[in-house]
């Protein structure tokens, strides 16, 4: 377990910022339903806990204060930008197996 700096949230930021505004104009077209808010927040959390492991990050408690830092700066957002967007029960269960963020990405193009 490892406390990161400020730093640890501006990349948290950065990166749910760059996966997901990539990954969500992924989302515009195609099958599926509307997102939901629900959805779009997990994709958001699923960002944060996979770049905060990057950087070695893992103690729980640690782990909910940089998501929330994170979400509290970028996430209205990131959910403006998902909430509606077209997506699909696979891509969803996708995320929630992804470990990387090259794998979440995956999921959601």
């Amino acid at each position: 377990m490892q406390r990161a700096g400020q730093g640890g949230v501006a990349n948290v930021r950065r990166l749910v910022l760059g996966t997901s505004g990539a990954a969500l104009a992924l989302l515009l077209g195609g099958c599926g339903h509307p997102a939901t808010t629900e959805e779009c927040q997990e994709i958001f959390e699923r960002s944060a806990v996979i770049e905060l492991r990057k950087q070695k990050i893992t103690e729980p408690e640690l782990v909910r204060q940089r998501t929330e830092e994170a979400r509290a700066t970028t996430g209205d957002e990131l959910l403006k930008q998902c909430l509606g967007r077209r997506i699909t029960d696979r891509a969803m269960r996708c995320v929630r197996r992804a470990n990387t963020t090259e794998e979440l990405e995956a999921c959601l193009m």
